[in-house]
């Protein structure tokens, strides 16, 4: 029968330390018992039948001890995991008590989730207050995922260490075999342990942190030096912790990869070149991916001897380019982040000029904040290239930029990405999306997803957002951004949604020469220099951000071949 929630709240770890004290005494003593069985041998050199009858007896006896040791060891050790994994249960069940306590909401004797507080104000518009109504109710959702996985994790403990006190109750921990106390002390150890909890299969961030909130501090230690593949790229782990993970991964693949491709050298070296061979042109196939592989290695490699940089998801799934995402500052601590998703012929082994530009969009961000005043809140701004950039003439399926499926594909994991660092931290950030080229349309689709938690978007240079409507964007109303630069063709083909120049709802961006408290910042034009240094749409974001849009230069900058409802004197009783 499965634990209730009512039950799970009264555990504690305290009485398995108890246990644990009085097995180790059991033990002790037993294994004291040697010098004992020795005397009992008796006189070297008796003999005849009773020498022998007692000698028999005593095998009996030595046998029966050394089962006994081995169960007491076995048992002792299954206490001391169960005390450490029910430390963790403990800490799943006040993390979830204190979320729902922050949040309003209350948790049920059996483990149902209710939000008592709902909405506390009213909003102007429907698309606001149904925001706000999702926001609540991620809220639930992830209060639920938190209950849930310390009740998965209650019913895991309980199954193993049943299991465990089962075989020592039936005699099956040990045969008894010729093994000494001590032998028989450290087979007990290692015949069972409870089992180290793995992620929820297919599980949301939110289920993610509440699966990583239910293991102890050694139980978490446990999966980075055993399972880093398990925590690298799951979103709702710490950023901290993914960082750690994927710095191991990378390390130990880069070795794997450089060992690989020194044998395929080797093996081509040995052979004909024999352009029909099949063996031959998979070698070379692989030696091609490999070396695109260890292409991105290196950028990240090289990436990760900057200053704060941090590694948050690292992918080499085969058949596909190499993904990854590289934040610099602390995730998991900003009070400011910003995720910024590039577009057309982006790579990982091309980031490096992208987490530049993010370091210097860090640095814009503070002295944002520092001109409103504030020089104590922090930034984070994020390069995440976890999805299929499309590229020209690529041959991986599904690579037209002219198609959505790259950016459909790459918004669904965009939004779990923006889910993960909400539902991983204690107090969520200010959280702001960004988005060039077919990046804009990514994250476009990402926001048209629920319960993301951002709270503005800024995109640039867009062939259009997977919508035509800001409405269908899950975030307040007067959040959106966009900037266009002259002569940029990209941002006005339109090819999925309408121009966002031409889109009701959506904020401008100047991205022309201005000049702001006495500071110039130069404009900038075509499609890929948004990001400059002391520009007037790198400040525009920075603006963003740091949470004062309003402190933003307003433009309209639209070319001629924008949509034509963008443009000045298009006349209102055209529509538009």
């Amino acid at each position: 029968m499965s634990l209730t929630w009512g039950q799970v709240k009264q555990w504690r770890a305290a009485p398995f330390t108890t246990a644990e004290e009085a097995l180790t005494t059991s033990r002790r003593t037993l294994t004291d018992r040697a010098d004992d069985l020795r005397t009992m041998a008796g006189p070297a050199r008796w003999t005849g039948s009773a020498a022998s009858t007692a000698s028999t007896r005593l095998r009996r006896v030595t046998d029966d001890l050394e089962i006994l040791v081995a169960e007491v060891s076995a048992a002792r050790r299954a206490v001391i995991e169960a005390g450490d994994a029910v430390t963790g249960v403990e800490h799943a069940v006040d993390a979830a008590v204190e979320y729902a306590s922050a949040h309003g909401l209350t948790i049920s004797a059996d483990g149902t989730v209710s939000d008592e507080a709902g909405l506390q104000m009213c909003y102007a518009t429907e698309h606001d207050e149904q925001v706000a109504r999702q926001e609540r109710q991620v809220l639930v959702d992830e209060c639920v995922a938190r209950v849930e996985q310390a009740l998965r994790k209650a019913n895991d403990v309980d199954v193993d260490l049943v299991a465990v006190l089962t075989s020592v109750r039936d005699g099956t921990i040990a045969d008894g075999s010729d093994l000494s106390l001590d032998e028989a002390a450290r087979d007990g150890d290692a015949a069972r342990h409870l089992s180290l909890l793995g992620p929820p299969s297919g599980g949301t961030p939110a289920d993610n942190t509440g699966w990583w909130e239910s293991l102890s501090p050694e139980e978490q230690q446990r999966v980075l030096d055993e399972h880093p593949d398990w925590v690298g790229n799951l979103d709702g782990i710490p950023m901290g912790v993914r960082d750690e993970a994927n710095r191991t991964r990378l390390e130990e693949t880069a070795t794997e990869l450089r060992d690989r491709q020194q044998d395929i050298e080797d093996e081509l070296a040995a052979m004909d070149p024999d352009p029909y061979d099949p063996e031959y042109l998979a070698l070379l196939a692989e030696a091609q991916t490999i070396r695109e592989q260890l292409g991105a290695i290196g950028t990240l490699e090289e990436t990760l001897d900057k200053p704060d940089t941090h590694l948050l998801v690292f992918d080499l799934t085969p058949g596909q380019r190499p993904q990854a995402a590289v934040s610099i500052g602390d995730v998991d601590t900003a009070d400011h982040v910003g995720v910024f998703t590039p577009g057309l012929t982006s790579t990982v082994e091309g980031m490096g000029g992208y987490v530049n530009d993010m370091a210097d969009l860090r640095d814009a961000t503070l002295d944002q904040l520092a001109r409103n005043g504030d020089f104590d809140s922090t930034v984070a701004t994020v390069v995440w290239l976890d999805y299929q950039a499309p590229q020209w003439g690529s041959t991986f399926s599904g690579d037209s930029v002219a198609l959505s499926g790259a950016a459909e594909d790459g918004g669904a994991s965009l939004a779990d990405f923006y889910r993960g660092i909400n539902s991983s931290r204690a107090t969520d950030p200010d959280l702001t999306a960004l988005g060039h080229s077919y990046g804009s349309t990514t994250t476009g689709y990402g926001l048209q997803h629920e319960g993301t938690g951002v709270d503005r978007a800024v995109f640039f240079g867009s062939p259009g957002l997977g919508t035509s409507d800001v409405d269908d964007l899950d975030i307040p109303s007067g959040s959106a951004y966009y900037a266009e630069a002259k002569w940029d063709g990209v941002g006005d083909l339109g090819r999925f949604g309408i121009d966002p120049s031409a889109m009701d709802g959506i904020n401008h961006l100047e991205t022309s020469d201005a000049t702001v408290d006495g500071q110039d910042y130069a404009g900038v034009s075509g499609h890929s220099s948004y990001l400059e240094q002391h520009s007037t749409s790198q400040y525009n974001m920075a603006t963003v951000v740091s949470g004062h849009p309003q402190d933003a230069v307003e433009g309209n900058n639209t070319g001629i071949t924008d949509d034509p409802r963008a443009w000045d004197w298009w006349p209102s009783w055209l529509g538009g």
